[in-house]
């Protein structure tokens, strides 16, 4: 554990020095690194081990794009049917209507406890530890799958599988976010999205091939998530933990070590006077907030209390905003009728329109990696909502004309413009939920923004059918004015709290929010951190 003394030796010499219990405020330590001034393409090469870090630890986000796909599709193997389904009257099997919600509705329920829940487990063993936890969830949900025997051990399988996924989508882009460099941490938070679009992909072209070679074997679709997580097993043990984490937890000797083993031969690079910046941000944070020390199950409830509350509730609010932005913006309802405008068309290959849409996420990972910390995240942000709501508008005024040749090629054309900007939405989501929080709620909201995107998830994806039903709302096309709406509302609420994080670090957040600097003008705004440290 640090001591005040070894605490003080980095820039301690500095005029205006303020030394208070061994914490150095911001008049007198660096909290930004002179690293953040490189451009991207220097910064990756530089911190070229660090980048390699992340890329590994989104072969997790594979799986979890791989695994929700394939479990949605493989129940609609003919075989999967017999052997878990019932026969009807004819004597001809189907599932039972009832269960499959319910399959739904668990998985459902398994992504909000791992995502409230895991992340309590990365603050208290660590980032790295809370990875093998995932590792034996998602084992033990494969496990299932692979011997199922009826309707309960699917249900059982989708409950676990809900938790070790829930868990990876809450702790990834923490474990991304801490290890990032900050000017950076946007393409490198974007890589979980690039991966889970590849993840994403793989299904339907393996169940294409399974139908076309055995259409009853349901088994080796499902034996083929075992080569994602003997992938990760290897990868997650490589890891090493965050630095964050340790200064967190004053194992400040660990901190730097593995600080060291990740960026010690990057040129130029000080252990001592970056891992000084991680740590004295995080104390200013415990100063900010003396009156939060987690010591049991009370104090873990009152940290998530706190994330509603003043500051750290704007702070929420901000994080949670982008991700939710996606199903507010339609998702459950142009999801599936953007494959619904092909077929109109002519295109009747399921695999050809999947693969269509794929590219199209594929394309806008790569964009948003690159563009991401250059530009901005917030203007892509606000634009991808509003687009994706006038995209919902022109839908739901068409519902009321009749379908011609030409609007069958325009509708193409609007279900890509709004598929291109809602997976915008999607992966970009993912950069707000680990940048806006602070360093101490970060886990902690992390899980929240997660849960509050799942919670909308589930409504709509349980309400939308009904809308879509002929026979109840019957609303077509026209549901489109609903989530035009929302839409609008969302984008109003993303301009008002949603700031903009790139080419930020964590004290220049704390110290924007603390001032209550608006979100729109936390961009262009001058923080003491960059004045006093010359960056």
């Amino acid at each position: 554990m640090a001591t005040p003394d070894t605490r003080d030796q980095i820039h301690a010499g500095e005029e205006g020095l303020n030394v208070e219990g061994g914490l150095k405020h911001e008049g007198g330590v660096v909290l930004k690194s002179a690293h953040d001034k490189l451009g991207l393409l220097a910064s990756v090469w530089k911190f070229r081990k660090a980048v390699f870090v992340c890329n590994l630890l989104c072969i997790a986000a594979a799986a979890d794009g791989y695994q929700i796909v394939l479990n949605g599709n493989v129940i609609a193997n003919q075989g999967f049917i017999n052997h878990v389904g019932f026969p009807n009257a004819k004597g001809v099997y189907t599932l039972n209507a009832n269960y499959t919600a319910l399959w739904g509705a668990l998985q459902s329920l398994g992504q909000l406890i791992g995502m409230l829940s895991l992340n309590i487990v990365s603050d208290r063993i660590g980032r790295k530890a809370t990875l093998y936890v995932l590792w034996v969830i998602l084992a033990a949900s494969l496990i299932m799958e692979t011997l199922v025997r009826d309707w309960k051990d699917w249900a059982g399988a989708k409950l676990l599988a809900g938790i070790g996924v829930g868990g990876i989508q809450s702790t990834l882009p923490v474990y991304i976010t801490e290890w990032s460099p900050a000017n950076i941490r946007g393409g490198m938070v974007l890589l979980y999205g690039f991966w889970n679009s590849w993840g994403k992909f793989l299904p339907p072209m393996v169940l294409t091939l399974v139908q076309a070679s055995d259409p009853l074997n349901y088994k080796v679709p499902i034996y083929t998530q075992w080569g994602f997580l003997g992938l990760m097993l290897p990868v997650f043990l490589w890891l090493p933990e965050t630095a964050a984490y340790y200064a967190s937890r004053e194992l400040d000797e660990k901190g730097k070590e593995t600080l060291r083993r990740v960026n010690g031969n990057v040129e130029g690079y000080d252990v001592e006077t970056e891992y000084a910046i991680i740590r004295n941000t995080i104390m200013e944070e415990r100063r900010q907030n003396s009156h939060a020390q987690e010591t049991g199950a009370k104090q873990v409830l009152m940290s998530y209390l706190e994330c509603l509350q003043g500051v750290n509730a704007k702070r929420t609010l901000g994080s949670t905003l982008p991700i939710c932005a996606q199903q507010l913006a339609g998702l459950a309802f142009l999801n599936t009728y953007a494959s619904l405008f092909f077929r109109q068309a002519g295109f009747s290959n399921a695999f050809l329109i999947t693969t269509i849409l794929a590219i199209i996420s594929l394309v806008v990972s790569v964009t948003l990696i690159l563009a991401t910390d250059r530009f901005g995240r917030r203007p892509v942000v606000l634009v991808g909502t509003v687009t994706d709501t006038i995209m919902l508008l022109i839908v739901a005024v068409l519902g009321f004309v009749s379908m011609t040749d030409p609007l069958k090629g325009f509708l193409i054309f609007v279900g890509c413009v709004w598929s291109f900007f809602n997976s915008a939405l999607g992966q970009l989501g993912w950069a707000f939920v680990g940048e806006v929080a602070s360093q101490r709620l970060r886990a902690r909201t992390a899980g929240l923004a997660s849960a509050f995107s799942v919670v909308f998830g589930l409504i709509f994806n349980t309400t939308v059918p009904y809308m879509l039903d002929p026979q109840t709302a019957n609303w077509n096309y026209k549901t489109g004015f609903l989530f035009s709406g929302t839409g609008l509302a969302v984008a109003v609420l993303i301009f008002l709290y949603t700031p903009e994080p790139a080419q930020r670090n964590p004290a220049e957040m704390d110290e924007m929010y603390r001032k209550g600097i608006p979100a729109w003008k936390m961009k262009s705004y001058m923080t003491e951190v960059q004045r006093q440290n010359g960056v």
